[in-house]
């Protein structure tokens, strides 16, 4: 994948800087086009000599999408008059036209392409990203850039702009047009980041001798997990022995313990969680030392739902009290949510009801502060039946009542 995204990089950046050509079309689909819109934000931070508009909103209908790219300039527009530059001029409103909606698409957008050409010093080249994440009105979206792949010598509106449109890989529907009618100055780049392509990529990148050996079991790494997202267990095992070898040579503590760890996750999907147990309480032991925060905090985690799954209630507590304290300091809302749950099923384990209960109420708590309540259903849940078990209906019955009303949602 990384291959792949860095040659995507190289596509993107030799357009950007000839200067013949002034429209790319990407031809991808929705999940693959996240990543050219990721590379022009990177260069939109560090590219000063090039002003970047990127406008990768969802297209289901044409003249939204051009009031949606709109809406985002007038707001640019506003910030640079808060914080004009020396010498410089306050950028004018928009041009009538681009804000009248009984205006064809591709006339409006035309005007706000002059409009910024005129705002904009010459020497500036100026980046369109016209990428939406989806395209579900295709034929308006098709005439709205119909102007941008006409032929590049009746365009002289278009000199100092580079233009990036975006075609779908399963059912084109700009590309038949341009092959039909030989265009030759209309770019293509084909961009497919998809799982398939993304693992072939990754086995040709572990089988390279040319490869460097650490890129190399960084690549094994991601085929592990893919293995075991796809419960090719035997597969996955074999690799994250293959890696824990090498890093164990190396004196490698975070390699081993990514590998130990995921062996342990391979585990877990088997079904032996003794054995996972085993591998996380290894990896544990290789992490504590070099007190990498994240690392423990996913093996604390996962050590005390295996724990959990083992009736190993006193453990489990103990491993999950310290994934509480290390999302703490990690200030990681979410992960703190996650443990303070599980750790709660384990005090009820241990009939400890009382500390289950606060427990889950300062978890329950925490979700609202960080305005998650999706994720306090379930502890709702774990409230209202400990209450019911305790033969106290009341408080079940004004939990239940709060669960409602999340579920339910604010009155609009």
């Amino acid at each position: 994948m990384r291959r792949e995204f860095v040659a995507m990089e190289s596509a993107l950046q030799a357009f950007i800087e000839q200067p013949d050509y002034p429209t790319l079309i990407v031809n991808g689909g929705d999940a693959d086009i996240v990543f050219p819109v990721r590379g022009l934000q990177n260069w939109e931070k560090q590219w000063k000599s090039h002003l970047f508009q990127i406008f990768p909103f969802e297209c289901n209908n044409a003249g939204d999408y051009l009031q949606a790219c709109l809406d985002l300039l007038i707001l640019q527009i506003e910030a640079v008059n808060e914080n004009p530059a020396p010498e410089e001029e306050p950028w004018s409103p928009l041009p009538l036209v681009c804000l009248d909606p009984r205006q064809a698409p591709c006339k409006r957008l035309r005007a706000a392409i002059e409009y910024v050409r005129e705002h904009v010093h010459h020497d500036t080249d100026i980046i369109w990203g016209l990428l939406p994440s989806g395209i579900g009105d295709r034929i308006g979206y098709k005439a709205m850039i119909a102007p941008l792949l006409a032929r590049a010598d009746d365009q002289d509106w278009m000199n100092g702009h580079r233009f990036l449109v975006r075609d779908c890989k399963t059912e084109p529907f700009l590309l038949p047009d341009l092959k039909r009618e030989k265009a030759d100055d209309v770019l293509v780049l084909d961009v497919d980041f998809s799982e398939e392509k993304s693992a072939d990529a990754t086995i040709r990148t572990v089988n390279d001798v040319n490869v460097p050996v650490a890129e190399r079991m960084q690549a094994l790494i991601q085929l592990a997990g893919l293995d075991l997202a796809h419960q090719r267990y035997d597969q996955a095992l074999e690799k994250y022995a293959l890696l824990y070898s090498h890093y164990a040579e190396q004196q490698d503590a975070v390699g081993q313990t990514l590998a130990l760890g995921g062996a342990g996750d391979v585990e877990m999907r088997l079904g032996n969680n003794l054995q996972a147990k085993r591998r996380y309480q290894q990896a544990l032991a290789v992490a504590a030392p070099d007190g990498n925060l994240p690392v423990l905090l996913n093996l604390l985690q996962a050590a005390g739902e295996c724990c959990l799954q083992l009736n190993q209630f006193e453990e489990a507590e103990g491993y999950l009290n310290l994934a509480d304290q290390t999302a703490g300091k990690l200030i990681s809302p979410f992960a703190k949510i996650s443990a303070l749950e599980k750790l709660g099923a384990a005090q009820l384990g241990q009939r400890k009801a009382i500390m289950a209960v606060q427990t889950w109420i300062a978890a329950k708590d925490l979700c609202l502060e960080f305005e998650c309540p999706q994720l306090a259903v379930p502890i709702l849940d774990r409230l209202i039946s400990a209450y019911a078990m305790a033969g106290r209906s009341v408080e079940a019955k004004a939990y239940q009542l709060e669960k409602q009303a999340l579920v339910d949602g604010p009155l609009s």
